[in-house]
């Protein structure tokens, strides 16, 4: 006989002896067992394990060097031999640690593995030639995508069936054929990332400055990208990773984890490079719709002020919605969203530098983030809440918001975020104030007990500090002056010792944001004082007024409070910006002259 007929013979040799096997289990085993006690299966089980074993393992040798067609047959051969395998379930318990069927997996190893090499050659040229012949994919949907993303992922679902086909056992050898099989369909689709991305590139898609076409070639690339994208981020479930990890080594399952993941990141990376090109078509047209919202006269409604902007979007997104996948469609709109979002910020920071402000300006901008906001999360249809809310859109929120506030309000705003700041300092850089303060009697007394490690901010090395004590907010504490302790030459670490008394009562120390402001100077002579550092303390935290308990009647046993000394750092601090623009407020212009004065020194 030739070689293909014996291959062929083989197995039907193979599923003759299945059958023989199956009828002698099923009907001479209990006729055996039930009359002479006699194991029948177990004894013809055994005698068939070492004969087909010898069988099968001359097969395996006699091509040392097997072509595809041979690669291929031996799987069939594979499955066959597996299946009588799997007689050996019916053996008694601990029988089969002899058998040598069972271990049928290790005589095919080298052959999977040499297959596996000859299906990665395969699988790259297949994407060639898919991708060559690729033509767009018509039916009743208008989703954009080819026939070669169709083809590229039944290969690899022929892939991924072929594993599950062979069974092979979950073992620590069996993590090195498994990695060969990720590689190739890792290659495989990297390959196909970098053809479809090549050939957009080629169409002169990454080269167009605008204005924004909705563009077929953009669509069915992204479609593409996407559809293998999914199918590969799926292969850890596919493959049971969590399994894999408790019977792989650390450095197999990083093997398998890395080909994995560095995959999908290349795909994300050409998804968003793809994606990223649409903002800046669009800009110009943005701007210009922007600015239209942003200085209509004040008689047009906003919510007609922003028509220009929201046809233009509408336009332009429902075509790509038609055109795109839900997740890449999501992913253009995030996009879209920013940049609109960035024109807003734009006519903000604009509006903050014009002399001749329109009354509703910053109100107008306000109500336009809120139409916005609807329209790209259009009753759950488009983007997500979180989406939506991202820290452009909370930053341009909050610096309109700041806008339509008053100075007195905004100035209450800032001292609070300064407490909050307070709270969560640990650097010691400046040194630290030690406090104890307690209400009693509609009379808050606070001592100042001493510092150290005070910044020197004389040319001898040390300062000549004194603190200021002042109670905020002062629409809360409008009789309540200003008090200060003596000054200490020539030191870094003061024992000041000190008690000051203000006359208020319990409801305004209650107050939200009630608070004492602690300023340490260093006195000069000749020049203005010099600021060292300041630090907050809330009132609500304090004896006599966190508790309801009995007054408490002086200093005696309360624990000091040890308050990090602070200086500021953020120059561009948005409240700071707004009261700046505030000309014309003295109030405005006071405090920012003052908090300028506390900016630390690089």
């Amino acid at each position: 006989m030739c070689d293909d007929e014996y291959d062929s013979s083989f197995v039907d040799f193979c599923t003759e002896i299945y059958v023989h096997l199956e009828h002698g289990l099923s009907h001479y085993h209990p006729l055996f067992e039930g009359t002479n006690g006699i194991p029948y299966f177990s004894v013809v089980f055994k005698q068939i394990d070492k004969l087909m074993s010898d069988e099968v393992i001359s097969f395996l040798n006699q091509n040392e060097h097997p072509d595809s067609a041979y690669s291929r047959l031996i799987f069939s051969v594979y499955l066959e031999v597996k299946d009588l395998a799997s007689f050996s379930q019916n053996l008694p318990s601990g029988a089969d640690h002899k058998l040598l069927l069972p271990r049928c997996h290790e005589w095919f190893e080298p052959s999977v593995s040499c297959w596996l090499d000859v299906c990665k050659a395969k699988a790259l040229q297949r994407v060639r030639t898919s991708v060559e012949l690729q033509k767009p994919c018509e039916g009743e949907k208008l989703v954009k995508h080819s026939s070669s993303t169709v083809e590229v992922v039944a290969m690899f679902c022929h892939l991924r069936d072929f594993w599950r086909l062979l069974q092979w056992p979950k073992a620590a050898h069996s993590i090195s054929l498994l990695s060969q099989l990720l590689d190739c369909i890792c290659s495989a689709a990297l390959l196909y990332a970098d053809m479809i991305y090549q050939g957009l590139m080629e169409t002169g898609y990454f080269d167009r400055l605008g204005p924004f076409k909705v563009c077929e070639d953009m669509s069915t690339a992204l479609n593409n990208l996407e559809y293998v994208y999914k199918f590969v981020s799926l292969l850890e479930n596919y493959f049971d990773f969590v399994t894999l990890e408790t019977i792989a080594t650390e450095s197999q399952f990083a093997t398998l984890t890395n080909q994995l993941e560095g995959t999908l990141s290349q795909f994300q990376l050409r998804i968003t490079d793809i994606i990223q090109r649409v903002g800046p078509q669009m800009q110009e047209t943005l701007r210009k719709t922007m600015f239209h919202v942003a200085w209509s006269p004040d008689t047009l409604p906003t919510n007609q002020a922003v028509e220009p902007l929201f046809d233009y979007l509408h336009s332009h997104l429902h075509t790509l919605n038609l055109y795109l996948l839900p997740q890449n469609f999501q992913k253009v709109a995030l996009e879209i969203w920013e940049y609109t979002l960035a024109e807003l910020s734009y006519q903000v920071e604009t509006g903050s530098t014009s002399d001749e402000l329109p009354a509703t300006f910053h109100d107008r901008l306000y109500g336009a983030l809120e139409l916005m906001t609807e329209f790209f999360y259009s009753n759950g249809l488009g983007l997500t809440f979180d989406a939506i809310h991202s820290s452009l859109f909370y930053q341009i929120e909050q610096r309109l918001q700041y806008h339509r506030t008053d100075t007195e309000k905004l100035i209450e705003i800032f001292y609070n975020q300064r407490l909050e700041e307070q709270l969560s300092t640990t650097n010691t850089r400046y040194g630290v104030l030690a406090v104890r303060a307690y209400f009693n009697h509609d009379s808050l007394c606070v001592e100042i007990l001493h510092a150290r490690d005070i910044i020197p901010l004389d040319p001898n090395g040390f300062s000549d500090p004194f603190v200021i004590i002042e109670l905020l907010p002062h629409r809360v504490f409008p009789h309540c002056n200003e008090q200060q302790t003596n000054v200490h030459k020539k030191t870094l670490h003061p024992i000041f010792d000190e008690c000051f008394e203000f006359s208020v009562s319990l409801d305004q120390c209650r107050a939200p944001t009630a608070m004492i402001a602690f300023t340490v100077m260093d006195h000069d002579v000749l020049t203005a004082n010099d600021f060292a550092g300041e630090a907050f303390l809330a009132l609500g935290s304090i004896p006599g007024v966190a508790d309801t308990g009995p007054g408490i009647d002086n200093f005696h046993g309360l624990k000091p409070v040890e308050l990090i000394l602070m200086q500021q750092h953020q120059k561009n601090h948005p409240i700071l910006q707004i009261l700046e623009s505030r000309t014309g407020d003295r109030m405005a212009s006071e405090f920012v002259r003052k908090q300028k004065l506390r900016f630390a020194v690089k």
